[in-house]
């Protein structure tokens, strides 16, 4: 397979319905998951219905490209996440507490990439205005992305650190609709070019 035409994406989606919005990020990443490209991103306006305009794009991007995870902030997303387990995506859901060390982590993780010229984003206004009302504060257990006015979304930072922090949790297996590492102990790919 063709990693540039087929890749492997991993996940991020922060919630809101009311007053803020939502934010899909997918990044892939290279060979040796060393760098990572930001292959899309998607951000719904509030207010957010997210059986009649979430779901219906989460259902086409989990049938039609190779997801390895979808990394989320649980707080508003019960009903979303109960329809995509209903599908059989159960084993790829990853909930991301956003008060506690995992979304420290997630926010490292992201801090760590831009930092080190890892992850290539896609250039855009939206995007950079996101960056632009982000703050990182520093505690002693590490950064957490904050509001600098609390009138600014930040939820694209907040799905992209989730989607960076899920592609480095998980690594080291070839993925696939069907394959799950709770499930299969072995990947698929390991075994091209294996002659009986």
């Amino acid at each position: 397979m063709n990693d540039k035409l087929d890749p492997v994406l991993y996940l991020g989606l922060d919630v809101a319905t009311k007053r803020d919005t939502c934010a899909l990020t997918a990044i892939t990443p290279d060979d040796e998951f060393e760098t990572y490209i930001e292959w899309g991103y998607k951000v719904w306006a509030p207010p957010v219905n997210l059986v009649t305009q979430v779901q219906p794009f989460m259902d086409h991007i989990f049938t039609n490209f190779r997801v390895a995870g979808l990394w989320y902030d649980p707080f508003q997303a019960i009903t979303l996440i109960q329809r995509l387990k209903a599908r059989g995506y159960g084993y790829q859901l990853v909930e991301v507490g956003q008060a506690g060390a995992q979304m420290i982590g997630a926010a490292n993780t992201l801090h760590d990439l831009l930092v080190e010229d890892r992850l290539d984003l896609i250039e855009s206004e939206e995007t950079r205005a996101y960056f632009s009302w982000t703050s990182a504060r520093r505690s002693d257990r590490g950064y957490r992305i904050v509001k600098q006015n609390p009138t600014k979304p930040v939820d694209y930072p907040v799905a992209l650190s989730m989607t960076c922090f899920g592609a480095n949790q998980e690594h080291g297996h070839g993925t696939y609709p069907a394959w799950s590492s709770s499930k299969h102990v072995r990947s698929p790919f390991v075994m091209e070019g294996f002659a009986a």
